[in-house]
């Protein structure tokens, strides 16, 4: 039978492990994107739907940026892309850009194809990629006020 002193040290040490455990649980536990879209005022004139900028919780080498509209209320991930841009090495780490901007290291994923116009009032899906770190956040574009 074991002694009191025993289990006393037993039991520091499962509580010790479950105070790490609890404290510690996601520092393994990889990166992780998070993105935030917002609209801003229109600089051109002839613009039609505010601009839509996008910030990311840090700097990321970006391998895969995609926006697929909304098929009404529902999201098809095989859907036609409006703006598609990959890297294959050389992105520079990035933290936030525009909707249809140049990123510096990555080209449109069909070659010479420029980003769609955003049509006001629908849903998109944007979808980035950095090597294995994955994140995505869903926007509604609003017409500008002409």
């Amino acid at each position: 039978m074991m002694q009191i002193r025993e289990v006393k040290w037993i039991a520091a040490l499962v509580a010790l492990i479950a105070l790490y455990a609890l404290l510690f649980h996601n520092r393994f536990a990889g990166e992780q994107m998070s993105i935030h879209a917002s609209l801003r005022p229109a600089r051109r004139a002839d613009a039609t739907v505010f601009p839509v900028f996008f910030a990311l919780n840090g700097d990321f080498r970006l391998t895969s940026v995609k926006v697929i509209p909304y098929e009404g209320d529902k999201f098809n991930p095989m859907g036609r892309p409006v703006w598609q841009l990959v890297s294959d090495s050389n992105s520079v780490p990035t933290r936030a850009f525009g909707y249809g901007q140049r990123i510096k290291g990555m080209r449109p994923a069909l070659k010479d194809t420029r980003p769609e116009a955003l049509t006001p009032e629908v849903v998109y899906r944007l979808m980035v990629e950095a090597g294995s770190v994955k994140g995505m956040t869903d926007f509604k574009t609003r017409e500008t006020d002409q």
